[in-house]
């Protein structure tokens, strides 16, 4: 009689009480293993072979030539030359400190003139002469006494000291005022002739550590633009010897903590005059590559656990979120198929790739050529561009160039010495130019006071007055709309503040950020104060280069202002 067998529940009974035999996944059928491999079409796979030696071949051209501040379109210059790891790049553009004037009178410069003379006294004592010079030189280029009435105008601190050293210590800028026309400071008397040549060696090394001291910017030639708050530069470098091998790249708006290719735009409207003999150096570099890895990669070997700290499953991207849409399709979809390699290049250069040759374990060896070579226009990230329109902000994108920036990584910043805050007032229907911190000749930063009187409350007895205006607080600088010319920009300029009279008179500015020009005349586009107002700061900064050298200089930096005071003005106040 036929039965049927049925069965509720099957289960594997294991011959033995590891687990080493089934955690193997042992496969004793080769011949299913060709099945499946044939099953899922690897046998028609091609190009299977893993890269296991890359290289890379391109042009890394340093710039040769720099300008600091905007160039007009259409320009050929002949720049002066430029040493691109000669200091750091933050420091170049950035620095806004004034050398040491050789003048004798005015405290400015107080502080670094006495500290410079100090040092000179310190470089002639160790010199072997026959006689002592220091109490002569502290005779005939001693720091002269400040008038009182200039004594009057300098906060405590400042004069304070200029009285303490005043005929006792050298004055720095006498004694570079002297050493402007001849190699040996003069003195009240002679310097005997065998010790001639060791002051000359003092004064000489000195004027060497003078020069040092600080990066310096050139007064006719700086990259800060005061009307705008930002710095402008361009640099240019030659990718090869032919007569457009030259690639100018230009910071139109640079205004950061730190600066990177990024600030940087091509800029085909101008030529800063290199030459065929600075075409940048042919680079070659063979190297290994590795499998790109990043948590949540699918996991080449059997058996092996994904990263659980990143879940792809669990991204969930918006339409508009090309990014995460992107991140998702290469991790999931190719994540284990992407090959990374290093490629060590000098900093500050201009790299252009010219090719990249790959050897598989199959000996087969495959020659790339860069995105874009052919002309053609692909999609990519980071990139520099080509603004061809002013009103267009993007511009033409550029493939196959990366300007590897001699930046700095940290720099050592000193407190603030200098800041300005820019703000409109709604209610005044005018902006405001406020002077909150002045750097002093000591090169500190001092509070300014912005605190207004409070109005008198009159006499009781009286009749009430009438009152026209109240004064804005001290150190509040108006910037009125104005038009230079029938079809130019609006402008902020200097405002007067009326008297009870009926006259006015300029409101005038005590830092050197709103200094303005040779007239006093301050114009500032309209667009460089936005609605919630900007910090313009001052700061010193130093920092060691890659050669071991320490460099010095001030820079400027903006912030957005945030939550701003308001001036207090009213108009046709009784008071009584």
């Amino acid at each position: 009689m036929a039965s049927i067998t049925t069965f509720s529940r099957l289960e594997p009974q294991s011959r033995s009480g590891g687990l080493e035999v089934g955690a193997s996944a042992q496969v004793y059928d080769p011949l299913w293993m060709l099945a499946r491999q044939w099953q899922v079409g690897e046998f028609a796979g091609h190009d299977g072979g893993n890269p296991i030696v890359a290289r890379w071949r391109g042009v890394a051209a340093p710039p040769t030539r720099f300008v600091a501040g905007p160039i007009p379109p259409n320009t050929m210059l002949g720049a002066l030359r430029f040493a691109t790891d000669s200091a750091p790049l933050e420091s170049v553009i950035e620095r806004v400190t004034v050398p040491l004037e050789p003048a004798t009178d005015g405290p400015a410069g107080l502080r670094l003139a006495i500290d410079a003379g100090r040092h000179f006294l310190a470089l002639l004592a160790r010199q072997k002469t026959a006689q002592d010079y220091r109490a002569d030189f502290r005779a005939r280029y001693a720091l002269e006494p400040l008038p009182d009435a200039q004594l009057a105008t300098l906060d405590p601190a400042t004069a304070a000291y200029a009285r303490l050293h005043s005929g006792r210590s050298i004055d720095g800028r006498r004694l570079l005022a002297e050493l402007a026309g001849r190699d040996v400071p003069r003195l009240d008397r002679t310097i005997d002739p065998t010790d001639v040549a060791e002051v000359a060696r003092a004064a000489a090394a000195w004027l060497v550590w003078l020069e040092t001291l600080f990066d310096y910017a050139d007064p006719e030639a700086t990259c800060w633009q005061p009307a705008r708050f930002e710095y402008t530069a361009s640099m240019a470098g030659r990718r090869s010897a032919d007569t457009f091998g030259e690639t100018t790249l230009t910071a139109p708006r640079y205004d950061h903590d730190a600066i990177d290719w990024y600030e940087f735009d091509v800029n085909g409207a101008v030529n800063l005059g290199t030459g065929a003999a600075e075409a940048g150096a042919m680079v070659t570099r063979t190297v290994v590559p590795v499998p790109v890895t990043a948590p949540g990669l699918p996991a080449p070997r059997f058996w092996e656990f994904e990263d659980g700290r990143l879940n792809i499953a669990a991204i969930k991207p918006a339409s508009t979120d090309l990014a995460q849409v992107l991140l998702v399709e290469t991790l999931g979809g190719f994540g284990n198929d992407w090959f990374v390699i290093g490629v060590d290049l000098p900093v500050g250069r201009l790299v252009e790739a010219r090719s990249l040759t790959i050897i598989d374990t199959f000996g087969t060896a495959t020659l790339l050529k860069p995105a874009g070579a052919n002309g053609s226009s692909r999609w990519g990230l980071f990139r520099h561009a080509m603004p061809v329109d002013g009103d267009e902000a993007e511009g033409v994108p550029i493939s196959n160039l990366l300007y590897l920036a001699p930046r700095l990584d940290q720099s050592l910043i000193g407190p603030v010495v200098e800041q300005i805050t820019l703000a409109r007032d709604e209610q005044a229907n005018i902006a405001w130019a406020i002077e909150q911190i002045l750097e002093t000749p000591l090169q500190v930063g001092i509070p300014l006071s912005d605190t207004r009187p409070p109005d008198s409350r009159g006499d009781p007895q009286a009749l009430p007055q009438y009152k026209l205006f109240n004064r804005p607080p001290p150190h509040w600088i108006p910037l009125l709309p104005v038009r230079t010319g029938p079809a130019a920009q609006v402008m902020l300029a200097r405002g007067s503040i009326s008297d009870q009279a009926g006259g006015g008179h300029l409101v005038g500015s005590m830092t050197a950020m709103l200094v303005g020009g040779s007239d006093g005349a301050l114009l500032i586009p309209e667009e460089e104060v936005p609605d919630d107002g900007l910090v313009v700061q001052r700061h010193y900064q130093a920092a060691r280069w890659i050669d071991g050298s320490l460099h010095i200089w001030a820079a400027n930096r903006t912030r957005p202002a945030g939550s701003l005071s308001s001036a207090g003005l009213r108009f046709d106040t009784i008071i009584g």
